[in-house]
């Protein structure tokens, strides 16, 4: 855990550390909007108290603004959501020509995709802190996703973000993330295993990394995935110098990766 930056005696680097702690907070949002105190907290890498500390300052600067999301059952999730002010601040004119000027809206989150956006924060970072991948893009963000379902621009399936992973030979090459909280159907599944792999082969990404609750859940998708994908025999086309191979589906199944959560 990082040093609060009221314990740094210097004046100058406590300003400097403060400063980047915001600009993280600021950093993070542009892209996922609003999120909680204890993710945005291991964003600066300081405990949810000094977090606090640094979202309020922040808030009563007119960065952020405070929300809160509330469920039937009479509990409310705090939140912090960035502010028109908050997106452009700190930005270059060139940064400003290209920046996504989505703010927060208070009272404009649901209660029932709240989870799944918070696990998927919480995917990123344990993408970008742990694993060291890099410039992660949302979902909102991809290519023609604002297109209509039948434009030709549009992928054929949109996972949860994409992200670059370091490669043996120092390259970063782009893969899929997706947050799986709970079960779709066999129908369904096999139109996004499809749809994952015309994505692939279209050099989108290159595999897509599925995260669920737990390591069991984790490997049961992985057995459905390749039985769905045996019984529809659904494979990955790989092309040659002379023609194009269909490979097996136990082949094709290895461009899906499948993972727990439970570790953070």
């Amino acid at each position: 855990m990082a040093m609060n930056e009221y314990l740094i005696a210097d004046p100058a680097e406590r300003k400097e550390r403060a400063e980047d702690k915001e600009r993280w907070t600021l950093e993070f949002l542009r892209d996922e909007i609003y999120s909680t105190t204890a993710i945005l907290a291991r964003e600066m890498a300081v405990g949810d108290r000094a977090a606090r500390n640094v979202l309020n300052r922040m808030a009563k600067r007119g960065l952020l603004v405070k929300d809160e999301v509330k469920f039937m059952e009479g509990r409310a999730l705090p939140l912090w959501g960035i502010t028109s002010s908050g997106v452009l601040e700190g930005l270059t004119p060139e940064e400003v020509e290209t920046v996504n000027l989505r703010s927060h809206r208070v009272g404009g989150v649901s209660p029932t995709t709240i989870a799944h956006t918070l696990d998927v924060q919480r995917c990123r970072q344990h993408c970008e802190i742990d694993l060291d991948f890099e410039d992660w893009t949302p979902t909102r963000l991809l290519p023609a996703q604002e297109k209509k379902k039948n434009h030709p621009d549009r992928w054929s399936v949109y996972p949860d973000g994409v992200v670059m992973q370091p490669v043996k030979d120092e390259r970063l090459v782009p893969v899929a993330i997706e947050v799986e909280r709970s079960r779709k159907t066999p129908q369904r599944y096999i139109q996004i295993i499809r749809g994952h792999i015309r994505n692939i082969e279209a050099k989108r990404y290159f595999r897509v990394y599925y995260f669920c609750q737990t390591k069991n859940a984790a490997a049961s998708l992985q057995a459905l995935f390749l039985r769905l994908m045996k019984e529809k025999d659904i494979g990955y086309w790989v092309e040659n110098s002379e023609e194009s191979e269909k490979l097996s589906p136990e082949q094709s199944v290895k461009l899906f990766v499948f993972r727990g959560m439970e570790d953070f």
